[in-house]
């Protein structure tokens, strides 16, 4: 949960309150958690979900709604900057978007909490500025002049901030702090996306800003860049900085041209309308609201709304990146209310829980496995590419933390094979078995199926080192089940066969080819078995 830092008469302030524990209850009502940290600061761990709140303007806007001093939100001024914003190509890293944030003045305090509100949602929407990276520069230290957005070589010449020389973006690279950490994240093919004004760096996305525009207490206006991979996401992250910001009194907005982006101007400040059927609400809340009702909690939610009629016409405003359906609504008036005034309310219904086929099954294999002599292994659903091309590729995952883990599993094969790697300095024999999620592509859907993985690696493995505990599994579990051949990429020939049983395919059992083997780096034989959970489930009588 991210967690922002204040000084407490700041936030108390803001708030309107006059303690500490006085802004705790207010925060908790709308899922924070407020603690005083050793330093003296006034800690606010903020729901991710609300990343307009991880600044005091937005904390302030939405506790001043909560507390009914304030309802309902207006659209920011906004007039023309004269900016105009040339986006050429910059491939790894392609949107861009811009504003101007106008009399926003920054003392010490503000200046410091500006940072932590673009370092918190670098972190957090951003993915650590994989996905979206945010600038912020003085305005009035632009240098006059095209502003363009594009990818140059790293012989590019720039002014770090902190320094006031002039080094080669490849310097940036090795010898900053950001270089070390994000310098990696944009760049390809020797080339970085940078951003110029009157041809002058003034950011080198998502890594650094330049020292030309660098921040200060006494700065008025913001000149403001999004970048990132995903279009809507950086539109969304723009919206939400200027119209939180915007809250400030005497703030205006100044629009940026653009050429060559998905939009003609930034920001968008986007909303989006829903037409709430009070119902729906009642229904969820256990309520009995009437439209006028339900429209005033959500306009002390800061969302503009009214009734019209039966229903309630919903604006929601720029800085709530959170709302997706009407069930968030719901939710919405709910935290108005206050769930401790929504009192306790028994169900219709009795139910009682219980167990699905595939969990009974699944423990009933455990304890025959491990009676067995097998020990069990949990590892991850996604593998890597290499692993996962044993046994013919899996699906790839579009946007992967780790190369390392960046395509889900096809099979629990490849992944035991690792683990008999792993283990070759175990006493022999090596049993163990696993129990996980695999998934495959059927029909243009993804779709995951419970499977068993079993592995023998012994000193001279056979096939019948694991055809003895396979077979009195499936005899133990009620299955009549049939074998017959098979040829398998990782098996060998004459050594393998597929399990059948009610007509269709069980699993598979076998010893690994001697390249494979090879090629994984095992130097003892292995025979391995994997059967579909999910099916077996469904023959089982035992």
């Amino acid at each position: 949960m991210p967690v922002v830092k204040f000084k407490p008469d700041r936030l108390l302030n803001a708030l309107g309150v006059g303690s500490v524990e006085e802004a705790g209850e207010v925060l908790f009502r709308l899922k924070c958690e407020v603690e005083e940290n050793p330093e003296g600061l006034v800690e606010v761990e903020v729901n991710p979900d609300r990343p307009d709140m991880y600044m005091l303007e937005g904390i302030a806007r939405a506790a001043r709604g909560i507390l009914r001093l304030e309802s309902g939100w207006t659209m920011p001024r906004v007039r023309d900057s004269g900016i105009t914003l040339r986006v050429g190509d910059a491939p790894s890293r392609p949107y861009i978007a811009a504003a101007v944030v106008y009399n926003y003045r920054l003392d010490e305090d503000t200046l410091e909490e500006l940072i932590q509100f673009q370092e918190k949602l670098h972190d957090t929407i951003g993915r650590r500025r994989r996905k979206v990276a945010i600038g912020i520069h003085d305005l009035a230290k632009l240098p006059q002049g095209e502003v363009e957005y594009r990818s140059l070589g790293l012989d590019t010449r720039m002014k770090p901030l902190g320094l006031e020389v002039d080094v080669e973006a490849s310097w940036v690279m090795e010898n900053t702090e950001q270089g070390v950490k994000y310098g990696g994240i944009s760049l390809e093919g020797g080339r970085h996306p940078f951003l110029l004004a009157g041809g002058q760096v003034i950011a080198m996305p998502p890594v650094i800003n330049s020292n030309i525009t660098r921040l200060e207490p006494g700065t008025r206006d913001l000149f403001i860049d999004v970048t990132g991979t995903d279009a809507k996401t950086v539109a969304k992250v723009l919206d939400v900085i200027v119209s939180t910001l915007s809250y400030r009194e005497g703030v205006e907005i100044g629009l940026v041209r653009l050429e060559g982006a998905p939009w003609k101007a930034a920001p968008l400040l986007s909303t989006s309308e829903y037409s709430l059927d009070p119902e729906d609400v009642n229904r969820v809340l256990g309520t009995s609201l009437s439209p006028d009702e339900v429209a005033m909690h959500l306009s002390y939610m800061r969302h503009h709304a009214e009734a019209t009629g039966d229903t309630v016409r919903v604006i929601v405003p720029p800085f709530r990146a959170d709302i997706l359906r009407t069930v968030d609504l719901a939710e919405d008036v709910a935290i108005s209310i206050g769930y401790e005034d929504l009192g306790p309310r028994l169900p219709h219904f009795t139910t009682r829980g219980s167990l699905l086929g595939e969990t009974r099954l699944s423990r009933r294999l455990r304890e025959l496995l491990v009676g067995l002599g097998f020990t069990e292994v949990l590892q991850l659903t996604l593998t890597s590419p290499r692993l996962a091309s044993m046994a013919g590729g899996g699906i790839r995952v579009s946007n992967p933390v780790q190369e390392e883990y960046s395509v889900l599993r096809p099979s629990l094969i490849p992944g035991l094979i690792a683990v008999a790697r792993a283990n070759l300095h175990r006493d022999k024999p090596v049993k163990v078995f696993e129990i996980g999620l695999v998934a495959r592509s059927m029909e243009g859907r993804v779709m995951d199926e419970l499977m068993l993985g079993l592995m023998v690696m012994d000193y001279e493995a056979s096939y019948e080192d694991l055809q003895a505990p396979l077979y009195s599994i499936l005899r133990l579990l009620g299955v009549d089940f049939s074998v017959e051949p098979v040829d398998h990429v990782l098996l060998m020939p004459g050594r393998a066969a597929r399990i059948m049983a009610g007509g269709e395919v069980l699993g598979l059992l076998g010893e690994v080819r001697p390249e494979v083997l090879e090629e994984a780096g095992v130097d003892y034989p292995l025979v391995v078995a994997e059967m579909s959970v999910d099916r077996l489930a469904r023959l089982a009588t035992g």
